[in-house]
């Protein structure tokens, strides 16, 4: 069979609406407004062919969490090509993105200078918006357990004058509960 003028015509014409679905499915686009209050974060933004969509959905991995600048630049999806209803899927700024990393190596970082990084030698470091600051290898954790450790054996084990030690009493009484530090527990890094 053979295709006719008026056959490619009228297969041009009916395959024009998901063409047009297709082409309008995806586009780029830069930061304008961010609204931060919702459960979901609205973004405004204008795509590169200059249209302004107001209250774009922007879906972020869980557990975290970010607020682009405007001026961010990102990735916008529009199911069914429906433009009214963009869910924004990607979001980058290049003025704050830190380079020269090695291949292998991740991390978070913000516009203020900020920064965990964790290094392609297995160490992680952390800066706070000046100087870098290492992190305690297990090592280090392991022998700052082990004093703390022995630290707390010696004061359970110290005697002092007048006071029964045992299942006794004396007139002056105390209670010590101490608990020794344990790797699995949580640590709390403050940056200077």
């Amino acid at each position: 069979m053979t295709l006719t003028e008026k056959m490619l015509s009228q297969l041009r014409t009916l395959i024009r609406p998901l063409k047009i679905k297709i082409a309008n499915s995806i586009a780029a686009g830069v930061i304008e407004n961010v609204d931060d209050t919702k459960t979901t974060q609205l973004l405004q933004l204008t795509t590169l062919d200059k249209a302004v969509l107001d209250e774009c959905l922007r879906f972020q991995e869980f557990g975290f969490n970010s607020v682009p600048l405007p001026g961010a630049e990102v990735v916008v999806v529009f199911p069914n090509g429906d433009q009214t209803n963009g869910l924004v899927v990607a979001t980058a700024d290049r003025r704050h993105r830190p380079t020269d990393w090695t291949g292998g190596e991740a991390g978070t970082f913000n516009a203020f200078g900020a920064m965990m990084r964790h290094k392609a030698d297995g160490t992680t470091e952390i800066t706070g918006g000046g100087a870098a600051a290492a992190l305690a290898t297990k090592a280090d954790l392991d022998a700052l357990i082990s004093t703390v450790n022995t630290l707390i054996g010696k004061y359970n084990s110290h005697l002092h004058p007048g006071v029964t030690t045992g299942g006794g009493s004396s007139l002056v009484t105390t209670s010590t509960t101490s608990t020794a530090a344990s790797s699995s527990g949580t640590t709390k890094l403050k940056g200077q």
